[in-house]
Order: structure tokens, then C-alpha cells, then sequence
């Protein structure tokens, strides 16, 4: 496929399908147009067998955590790593931010 066919041509070819459904609608021709429009956005069965693969594959969300430092000693700190679960996000944001009666006030 020519990238540049796909700019060049797609865009006018776009440009002449609005402008005929445009032409559809304003005419009140609602009928020719679902049967014109249906016929472009009909999905074939090799793509509804694509899209069926994608979504068994498909993976999770990832889930963001940020993991803290904890200072023991002057010498000694160390990671603290949450699991990537809604659990981790919540223990992560409980350690940065502990309980204040002043803050909660």
C-alpha cells in the first residue's frame, strides 16, 4: 500500500462519500441512503473472526503503582514494592500519605 496514495486519494475519496451522504440527508432520500451507507459499512466475516482473536488475546489494563523508599537508618533504605493490583495503589498512596487529624480537619 502507497502511503502517499493514502493520503492523496483517501482524503478525496472521504471527501466524495460525505459530500454524497450529505446529499442523501438534505434530499430526504433516507431510504437510499441507509441501503448506499449500509453497503460501505457493512463488516465481513473474516474481520468479525480478526476481531474475535483480538479480543480473546487481549491483555488487561496495566495498572500504574508507585513503589516508595523506606529509610530504616541513616544507612539503610529500601524499596517497598506494592503488587499491580487496586491494592497496591491504594497501599502506595496510604504510605505517601499517612493519616493526619490536623490534614482531615
Amino acid at each position: 500500500m502507497n502511503q502517499e496514495n493514502l493520503v492523496k486519494e483517501g482524503k478525496e475519496l472521504i471527501k466524495d462519500m460525505l459530500m454524497v451522504l450529505q446529499v442523501y440527508k438534505s434530499s430526504g432520500a433516507t431510504e437510499r441512503a441507509q441501503k448506499w451507507y449500509g453497503e460501505y459499512s457493512e463488516v465481513s466475516d473474516f474481520f468479525l473472526t480478526i476481531r474475535a482473536i483480538f479480543i480473546k488475546n487481549k491483555k488487561a489494563r496495566r495498572i500504574e503503582v508507585n513503589n516508595n523508599l523506606f529509610k530504616y537508618s541513616e544507612s539503610c533504605v529500601e524499596p517497598i514494592v506494592y503488587p499491580e493490583n487496586f491494592e497496591g495503589v491504594i497501599l502506595s498512596y496510604a504510605d505517601r500519605h499517612p493519616f493526619n487529624k490536623a490534614l482531615y480537619k
